[in-house]
């Protein structure tokens, strides 16, 4: 199917896949009528979202499945996905809420991208709340224009719209529910779509029903963690960054569609450390290494701005990259140019260069950096170190006392794929060999070169 989805038309690909979860919708007796099910969509965020709602509802007493990136759980078995999609096809989904009903889950989550949307992988879904988070320009080429990249999205909202039955949470009934980011500029389009109760979360707008709306009365961005004022109560968390507050309200606005008292979260709140390769710091000798999944420009440039912010840091030295396949060629020396704004040295490498030749793409995110070095007239090294491997290597020798590595673009992702070959990857793991091996052998460089490489 890979091979010859090159030559098959979009729709013949499309009705693939609803031929798949109708298949399975029917073998597993439509599993999403006996279940509240939630899907959650938008550029960024989703991971972080779906697993913080997926831990907050479990800290206060429910058995929930969730279905996000990197792992799958039914209650508190957790599954590691092997595929690299959020959400696979070939009936998956429908297998997923199955195995969900039959151990007793009350609530499933669904991560949902454009990708699986478009390719009807939610087919015979029955939704009973529907999360908008944000959008930004994103798989573009792939879908051929932005305004079908946000249809795509849309095709979630759709669903709600088409789900008929009628549950409940521990009697309590559950309306069918859109929530969305008010401070998106698109969120007037995902609230167009038909629901019984529409919910919204924002920093800035007033212009909604006060009784459906989670705005903070105050909300503090400290170095520690985030602390804002919700109904005359006060929530923190180790979470950083405004991002971060925007994915808590997203979570909460979640437990309010289900009737949950919001107090009930504040406790589990606090404990909540994220996950693994999102904003993920490791503390190494007298500097800090920083992992992210940031991918788009603008979840780069909010992660660069937060750790600016934060931690001050004397030196940002950056690992950069972009994926292939054919995807999203426009954004790489966008990439690159944010890597020469925010950066003191820049690395540019692998992330998944898929059916592409990876130097392509490296020299595309090389010339955004050097030319906006260029247009104002400073000078920072800018370097292509194709190994990823040996560029964390790189960047680790060159980290002096308060300075801050940071990669983007691979997180928790459990691979690097070229065109021939998979590669197993934990850049977590890579990272902290780096740090045994330099704190070992001692070898650092000196300072930092001004000189931009060639």
């Amino acid at each position: 199917m890979k091979k010859l989805r090159k030559f098959l038309p979009k729709f013949l690909i499309n009705f693939y896949h609803w031929c798949w979860s109708l298949i399975f919708a029917l073998f597993n007796k439509f599993p999403s009528k006996k279940i509240i099910v939630v899907g959650i969509t938008g550029t960024k965020g989703k991971s972080t979202v779906s697993y913080l709602t997926y831990f907050l509802l479990k800290e206060i007493g429910f058995k929930v499945a969730l279905s996000s990136s990197d792992f799958t759980y039914i209650d508190s078995q957790e599954i590691e996905k092997k595929e690299r999609l959020t959400m696979p096809g070939r009936g998956f989904l429908q297998t997923f809420l199955k195995q969900a009903v039959d151990n007793g889950c009350e609530i499933a989550i669904i991560e949902c991208t454009s990708e699986g949307l478009w390719q009807n992988r939610h087919a015979f879904i029955d939704f009973d709340i529907a999360v908008f988070l944000n959008l930004h320009p994103e798989h573009i080429e792939h879908h051929g224009s932005y305004e079908a990249y946000r249809q795509a999205k849309g095709k979630l909202f759709k669903a709600l719209e088409k789900s008929k039955t009628k549950k409940q949470l521990r009697g309590f009934p559950i309306k069918k529910t859109i929530i969305a980011n008010l401070d998106d500029f698109e969120s007037d389009y995902f609230l167009s779509f038909k629901a019984e109760q529409k919910i919204a979360f924002s920093l800035e707008a007033t212009n909604f029903d006060k009784n459906f709306l989670l705005r903070p009365e105050k909300y503090k961005l400290k170095k520690r963690g985030i602390e804002f004022e919700l109904n005359e109560r006060i929530f923190k968390s180790e979470l950083l960054g405004i991002t971060n507050l925007y994915n808590i309200l997203a979570s909460l606005s979640i437990l309010k569609a289900l009737g949950i008292s919001l107090n009930l979260a504040i406790e589990p709140l606090k404990k909540f450390k994220g996950l693994p390769g999102r904003m993920e710091i490791i503390e190494a000798n007298g500097f800090k290494v920083i992992i992210d999944y940031a991918h788009t420009p603008e979840s780069i440039e909010q992660l660069y701005k937060t750790i600016h912010e934060f931690f001050k840091p004397k030196n940002l030295l950056c690992l950069i990259s972009s994926a292939g396949g054919i995807r999203d060629k426009w954004k790489r020396p966008k990439i690159g140019e944010l890597g020469a704004k925010y950066c003191s040295y820049v690395v540019i490498s692998d992330e998944d260069p898929f059916d592409e030749e990876p130097e392509n793409i490296l020299k595309a995110i090389e010339m955004g950096a050097k030319n906006y070095l260029k247009e104002y007239g400073i000078e920072k090294p800018v370097e292509i170190i194709p190994d990823r491997k040996e560029a964390i290597f790189k960047l680790i020798e060159l980290a002096q006392k308060g300075d801050i590595v940071v990669t983007i673009g691979k997180g928790n992702e459990k691979s690097i794929v070229y065109k021939d070959k998979i590669v197993p990857w934990n850049e977590k793991e890579v990272i902290l060999e780096a740090l045994s091996y330099h704190q070992k052998t001692k070898k650092r460089y000196s300072k930092i070169s001004t000189k931009t490489s060639s």
